[in-house]
Protein backbone atom coordinates (compact mmCIF):
# COMPACT_ATOMS: atom_id res chain seq x y z
CA UNK A 1 0.00 0.00 0.00
CA UNK A 2 1.39 3.39 -1.00
CA UNK A 3 1.62 6.16 1.55
CA UNK A 4 -0.18 9.37 0.59
CA UNK A 5 3.01 11.35 1.15
CA UNK A 6 5.05 9.34 -1.35
CA UNK A 7 5.74 11.37 -4.49
CA UNK A 8 6.00 9.82 -7.91
CA UNK A 9 8.74 10.40 -10.44
CA UNK A 10 7.66 10.58 -14.09
CA UNK A 11 10.01 9.12 -16.67
CA UNK A 12 10.06 7.54 -20.12
CA UNK A 13 9.82 3.77 -20.11
CA UNK A 14 13.21 2.08 -19.76
CA UNK A 15 13.96 -1.61 -20.46
CA UNK A 16 14.23 -2.34 -16.75
CA UNK A 17 10.66 -1.10 -16.24
CA UNK A 18 9.13 -3.63 -18.62
CA UNK A 19 8.62 -6.49 -16.10
CA UNK A 20 6.67 -4.17 -13.81
CA UNK A 21 4.66 -2.76 -16.71
CA UNK A 22 3.87 -6.33 -17.71
CA UNK A 23 2.57 -7.06 -14.22
CA UNK A 24 0.51 -3.85 -14.26
CA UNK A 25 -1.04 -4.82 -17.60
CA UNK A 26 -1.69 -8.44 -16.70
CA UNK A 27 -3.26 -7.63 -13.34
CA UNK A 28 -5.74 -5.39 -15.15
CA UNK A 29 -6.33 -8.08 -17.78
CA UNK A 30 -7.06 -10.61 -15.05
CA UNK A 31 -10.16 -8.60 -14.08
CA UNK A 32 -11.50 -8.91 -17.64
CA UNK A 33 -10.94 -12.60 -18.36
CA UNK A 34 -9.47 -15.07 -15.85
CA UNK A 35 -6.10 -16.43 -16.88
CA UNK A 36 -5.34 -13.90 -19.60
CA UNK A 37 -1.86 -12.41 -19.72
CA UNK A 38 0.56 -10.87 -22.22
CA UNK A 39 4.25 -11.83 -22.51
CA UNK A 40 6.92 -9.13 -22.28
CA UNK A 41 8.00 -9.64 -25.89
CA UNK A 42 4.48 -8.93 -27.14
CA UNK A 43 4.12 -5.81 -24.98
CA UNK A 44 7.50 -4.49 -26.13
CA UNK A 45 6.64 -5.02 -29.79
CA UNK A 46 3.27 -3.29 -29.40
CA UNK A 47 5.01 -0.22 -27.99
CA UNK A 48 6.98 0.03 -31.24
CA UNK A 49 4.08 -0.44 -33.65
CA UNK A 50 0.66 -2.07 -33.81
CA UNK A 51 0.53 -4.29 -36.90
CA UNK A 52 -3.12 -5.07 -36.23
CA UNK A 53 -3.97 -1.42 -36.93
CA UNK A 54 -2.74 -1.60 -40.50
CA UNK A 55 -4.68 1.51 -41.55
CA UNK A 56 -4.06 4.06 -38.81
CA UNK A 57 -0.79 2.80 -37.29
CA UNK A 58 1.29 4.00 -40.29
CA UNK A 59 -0.10 7.49 -39.61
CA UNK A 60 1.66 7.62 -36.22
CA UNK A 61 4.55 10.09 -36.28
CA UNK A 62 5.76 9.80 -32.67
CA UNK A 63 5.29 7.40 -29.76
CA UNK A 64 6.12 7.76 -26.09
CA UNK A 65 5.52 5.54 -23.07
CA UNK A 66 5.54 7.33 -19.72
CA UNK A 67 5.83 5.68 -16.32
CA UNK A 68 5.18 6.95 -12.80
CA UNK A 69 7.65 5.48 -10.32
CA UNK A 70 7.48 5.48 -6.53
CA UNK A 71 10.67 4.16 -4.94
CA UNK A 72 11.58 2.37 -8.21
CA UNK A 73 8.14 0.75 -8.44
CA UNK A 74 6.11 1.41 -11.59
CA UNK A 75 2.71 2.41 -10.21
CA UNK A 76 1.20 3.86 -13.42
CA UNK A 77 1.98 3.87 -17.14
CA UNK A 78 0.58 5.42 -20.30
CA UNK A 79 1.33 4.91 -23.99
CA UNK A 80 0.98 7.99 -26.23
CA UNK A 81 0.68 8.38 -29.98
CA UNK A 82 1.03 11.50 -32.10
CA UNK A 83 -0.56 11.28 -35.54
CA UNK A 84 0.95 13.03 -38.53
CA UNK A 85 -0.51 15.92 -40.52
CA UNK A 86 0.21 14.29 -43.88
CA UNK A 87 -2.45 14.17 -46.59
CA UNK A 88 -2.77 10.39 -46.20
CA UNK A 89 -4.01 10.78 -42.61
CA UNK A 90 -7.78 10.64 -42.03
CA UNK A 91 -9.28 13.94 -40.95
CA UNK A 92 -10.27 12.60 -37.53
CA UNK A 93 -6.61 11.76 -36.83
CA UNK A 94 -4.88 14.81 -38.31
CA UNK A 95 -2.36 16.10 -35.72
CA UNK A 96 -4.13 14.26 -32.90
CA UNK A 97 -2.51 13.17 -29.66
CA UNK A 98 -3.96 9.87 -28.45
CA UNK A 99 -3.33 8.10 -25.16
CA UNK A 100 -3.61 4.56 -26.49
CA UNK A 101 -3.72 3.10 -22.98
CA UNK A 102 -3.38 4.19 -19.37
CA UNK A 103 -3.13 1.94 -16.30
CA UNK A 104 -2.41 2.51 -12.63
CA UNK A 105 -2.56 0.57 -9.40
CA UNK A 106 -5.73 1.41 -7.44
CA UNK A 107 -3.73 2.79 -4.48
CA UNK A 108 -1.69 5.15 -6.70
CA UNK A 109 -4.23 7.90 -7.38
CA UNK A 110 -1.76 10.74 -6.74
CA UNK A 111 0.85 9.20 -9.04
CA UNK A 112 -1.85 8.58 -11.67
CA UNK A 113 -2.81 12.26 -11.55
CA UNK A 114 0.82 13.29 -11.95
CA UNK A 115 1.23 10.92 -14.89
CA UNK A 116 -1.89 12.23 -16.66
CA UNK A 117 -0.68 15.79 -16.15
CA UNK A 118 2.61 14.75 -17.79
CA UNK A 119 0.66 13.20 -20.65
CA UNK A 120 -1.08 16.51 -21.25
CA UNK A 121 2.23 18.41 -21.13
CA UNK A 122 3.64 16.03 -23.74
CA UNK A 123 0.65 16.67 -25.99
CA UNK A 124 1.14 20.41 -25.55
CA UNK A 125 4.81 20.01 -26.46
CA UNK A 126 3.77 18.06 -29.56
CA UNK A 127 1.41 20.94 -30.42
CA UNK A 128 -1.44 18.60 -31.24
CA UNK A 129 -4.81 20.01 -32.22
CA UNK A 130 -6.83 17.54 -30.12
CA UNK A 131 -6.06 15.20 -27.26
CA UNK A 132 -7.83 11.87 -26.99
CA UNK A 133 -7.81 8.81 -24.80
CA UNK A 134 -10.26 7.17 -27.17
CA UNK A 135 -9.82 3.61 -25.97
CA UNK A 136 -7.69 4.32 -22.88
CA UNK A 137 -7.78 0.67 -21.82
CA UNK A 138 -6.10 -2.32 -23.44
CA UNK A 139 -7.32 -2.92 -27.00
CA UNK A 140 -6.98 -6.69 -27.10
CA UNK A 141 -9.71 -9.04 -28.18
CA UNK A 142 -13.01 -7.19 -27.91
CA UNK A 143 -11.74 -5.04 -25.02
CA UNK A 144 -11.50 -1.35 -25.78
CA UNK A 145 -12.26 1.66 -23.63
CA UNK A 146 -12.44 1.69 -19.85
CA UNK A 147 -14.34 -1.24 -18.29
CA UNK A 148 -16.54 -0.83 -15.24
CA UNK A 149 -14.25 -3.17 -13.28
CA UNK A 150 -11.56 -0.45 -13.39
CA UNK A 151 -13.28 2.37 -11.47
CA UNK A 152 -9.90 3.79 -10.41
CA UNK A 153 -9.03 4.36 -14.09
CA UNK A 154 -12.25 6.16 -15.02
CA UNK A 155 -11.98 8.28 -11.86
CA UNK A 156 -8.40 9.27 -12.69
CA UNK A 157 -9.37 10.21 -16.24
CA UNK A 158 -12.35 12.27 -15.14
CA UNK A 159 -10.35 14.12 -12.48
CA UNK A 160 -7.65 14.87 -15.08
CA UNK A 161 -10.16 16.52 -17.41
CA UNK A 162 -11.16 13.69 -19.75
CA UNK A 163 -14.79 13.15 -20.69
CA UNK A 164 -16.77 11.04 -23.14
CA UNK A 165 -17.35 12.95 -26.40
CA UNK A 166 -19.85 11.69 -27.33
CA UNK A 167 -18.67 8.26 -26.30
CA UNK A 168 -20.39 4.92 -26.47
CA UNK A 169 -20.99 1.98 -24.20
CA UNK A 170 -20.29 -1.63 -25.15
CA UNK A 171 -20.76 -4.86 -23.25
CA UNK A 172 -18.48 -7.86 -23.62
CA UNK A 173 -20.15 -11.24 -23.24
CA UNK A 174 -18.27 -14.48 -22.84
CA UNK A 175 -18.32 -18.00 -21.60
CA UNK A 176 -17.99 -21.68 -22.35
CA UNK A 177 -19.64 -23.46 -25.25
CA UNK A 178 -21.26 -26.17 -23.13
CA UNK A 179 -24.86 -24.98 -23.51
CA UNK A 180 -24.70 -24.44 -27.27
CA UNK A 181 -26.09 -27.40 -29.14
CA UNK A 182 -24.71 -28.67 -32.41
CA UNK A 183 -26.29 -27.11 -35.49
CA UNK A 184 -29.43 -29.03 -36.44
CA UNK A 185 -31.65 -28.63 -39.46
CA UNK A 186 -31.99 -25.10 -40.86
CA UNK A 187 -34.62 -23.02 -39.04
CA UNK A 188 -36.26 -22.16 -42.37
CA UNK A 189 -36.82 -24.62 -45.19
CA UNK A 190 -34.35 -24.02 -47.99
CA UNK A 191 -31.85 -22.07 -45.87
CA UNK A 192 -28.21 -23.02 -46.42
CA UNK A 193 -24.87 -22.00 -44.93
CA UNK A 194 -21.82 -20.78 -46.82
CA UNK A 195 -18.37 -20.51 -45.24
CA UNK A 196 -15.86 -18.07 -46.70
CA UNK A 197 -12.90 -16.03 -45.52
CA UNK A 198 -14.02 -13.20 -43.26
CA UNK A 199 -13.46 -9.55 -44.04
CA UNK A 200 -12.47 -8.79 -40.44
CA UNK A 201 -11.11 -11.95 -38.82
CA UNK A 202 -11.33 -15.70 -39.26
CA UNK A 203 -14.10 -17.55 -41.03
CA UNK A 204 -17.33 -15.95 -42.25
CA UNK A 205 -20.59 -17.89 -42.10
CA UNK A 206 -23.42 -16.67 -44.32
CA UNK A 207 -27.04 -17.81 -44.08
CA UNK A 208 -28.55 -17.95 -47.57
CA UNK A 209 -32.19 -18.36 -48.54
CA UNK A 210 -32.81 -18.95 -52.25
CA UNK A 211 -29.46 -17.26 -52.95
CA UNK A 212 -30.20 -14.19 -50.82
CA UNK A 213 -27.98 -13.38 -47.83
CA UNK A 214 -30.18 -13.06 -44.75
CA UNK A 215 -27.52 -13.12 -42.03
CA UNK A 216 -23.84 -13.59 -41.35
CA UNK A 217 -21.28 -13.85 -38.56
CA UNK A 218 -17.49 -14.02 -38.38
CA UNK A 219 -15.48 -16.10 -35.93
CA UNK A 220 -11.84 -15.63 -34.99
CA UNK A 221 -10.71 -19.00 -33.64
CA UNK A 222 -7.14 -17.99 -32.77
CA UNK A 223 -6.85 -15.17 -30.26
CA UNK A 224 -3.30 -16.35 -29.58
CA UNK A 225 -2.26 -14.53 -32.78
CA UNK A 226 -0.38 -17.51 -34.11
CA UNK A 227 0.96 -18.55 -30.72
CA UNK A 228 2.25 -15.16 -29.53
CA UNK A 229 -0.35 -15.09 -26.73
CA UNK A 230 -0.50 -18.62 -25.31
CA UNK A 231 -2.68 -17.57 -22.35
CA UNK A 232 -5.55 -16.95 -24.78
CA UNK A 233 -5.53 -20.55 -26.03
CA UNK A 234 -9.02 -21.95 -26.53
CA UNK A 235 -10.72 -18.56 -26.74
CA UNK A 236 -12.49 -17.34 -29.85
CA UNK A 237 -14.31 -14.14 -30.72
CA UNK A 238 -17.45 -13.46 -32.70
CA UNK A 239 -16.40 -10.25 -34.43
CA UNK A 240 -19.47 -9.72 -36.62
CA UNK A 241 -23.06 -10.84 -36.12
CA UNK A 242 -25.89 -9.56 -38.33
CA UNK A 243 -29.32 -10.84 -39.30
CA UNK A 244 -31.57 -8.87 -41.62
CA UNK A 245 -34.46 -7.36 -39.69
CA UNK A 246 -37.14 -9.24 -41.60
CA UNK A 247 -35.51 -12.56 -40.64
CA UNK A 248 -34.95 -11.89 -36.94
CA UNK A 249 -36.72 -13.85 -34.18
CA UNK A 250 -36.84 -16.90 -36.46
CA UNK A 251 -33.78 -18.72 -35.00
CA UNK A 252 -31.54 -17.57 -37.86
CA UNK A 253 -29.07 -15.95 -35.45
CA UNK A 254 -28.93 -19.04 -33.24
CA UNK A 255 -28.29 -21.25 -36.27
CA UNK A 256 -25.48 -18.98 -37.47
CA UNK A 257 -23.82 -19.01 -34.05
CA UNK A 258 -24.11 -22.79 -33.91
CA UNK A 259 -22.18 -22.98 -37.19
CA UNK A 260 -19.42 -20.69 -35.86
CA UNK A 261 -19.24 -22.55 -32.54
CA UNK A 262 -19.01 -25.91 -34.31
CA UNK A 263 -16.10 -24.58 -36.35
CA UNK A 264 -14.40 -23.25 -33.22
CA UNK A 265 -14.85 -26.58 -31.46
CA UNK A 266 -13.33 -28.42 -34.41
CA UNK A 267 -10.10 -26.53 -33.80
CA UNK A 268 -10.12 -27.28 -30.07
CA UNK A 269 -11.83 -24.08 -28.96
CA UNK A 270 -13.74 -24.13 -25.69
CA UNK A 271 -14.79 -20.52 -24.97
CA UNK A 272 -16.05 -17.48 -26.82
CA UNK A 273 -16.21 -13.70 -26.50
CA UNK A 274 -18.17 -11.02 -28.31
CA UNK A 275 -19.02 -7.34 -27.87
CA UNK A 276 -22.50 -5.85 -27.98
CA UNK A 277 -23.43 -2.18 -28.20
CA UNK A 278 -25.58 -0.79 -25.44
CA UNK A 279 -28.35 -0.17 -27.99
CA UNK A 280 -28.32 -3.78 -29.22
CA UNK A 281 -28.18 -5.04 -25.65
CA UNK A 282 -31.27 -2.99 -24.77
CA UNK A 283 -33.02 -4.35 -27.87
CA UNK A 284 -32.61 -7.91 -26.63
CA UNK A 285 -29.17 -9.06 -27.79
CA UNK A 286 -28.07 -9.56 -24.20
CA UNK A 287 -30.99 -11.87 -23.43
CA UNK A 288 -30.21 -13.83 -26.60
CA UNK A 289 -26.59 -14.44 -25.61
CA UNK A 290 -27.48 -15.26 -22.02
CA UNK A 291 -29.83 -17.98 -23.27
CA UNK A 292 -26.73 -19.50 -24.90
CA UNK A 293 -24.99 -19.56 -21.52
CA UNK A 294 -22.81 -16.48 -22.02
CA UNK A 295 -22.70 -13.78 -19.37
CA UNK A 296 -21.70 -10.10 -19.48
CA UNK A 297 -18.08 -9.81 -18.36
CA UNK A 298 -17.65 -6.03 -18.46
CA UNK A 299 -19.39 -2.84 -19.53
CA UNK A 300 -16.86 -0.52 -21.18
CA UNK A 301 -16.97 3.18 -22.07
CA UNK A 302 -15.22 4.27 -25.26
CA UNK A 303 -14.50 7.74 -26.64
CA UNK A 304 -12.59 9.76 -24.02
CA UNK A 305 -11.36 13.26 -24.91
CA UNK A 306 -9.39 15.77 -22.88
CA UNK A 307 -11.17 19.07 -22.30
CA UNK A 308 -9.43 20.98 -19.54
CA UNK A 309 -7.32 20.19 -16.54
CA UNK A 310 -9.05 20.19 -13.20
CA UNK A 311 -7.43 22.32 -10.53
CA UNK A 312 -6.22 19.23 -8.66
CA UNK A 313 -4.62 17.67 -11.74
CA UNK A 314 -3.06 20.92 -12.90
CA UNK A 315 -1.27 21.36 -9.59
CA UNK A 316 -0.08 17.74 -9.41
Amino acid sequence: MLQKTETAFITLLQPEHLPQVQRLINMHLSTLVPGWGLPQSYIASQLQRDPGQYVIDPWVQERATLCALVKQRVVAAAHLLRYSTGPEVGKDYQNVGDMAWFLAWPDASQAAAMLLAAVHRQCVAWEVSREYAWDAGLPIGPFVGVPDVWPHISTALEEAGYHLNPGRVELVYGGALDQILAAATPPITGMTIQRTMGSVTGARFVALLHGEEVGQCECDSDLTQGGELPALQGWGEISEMQVKESWRNRDTGTWLLQQAVAWHRLGGGTRMLLSVTAEDEAAGAGRFYQRLGWQPLVRQRVGWEWSEMTEAAASA
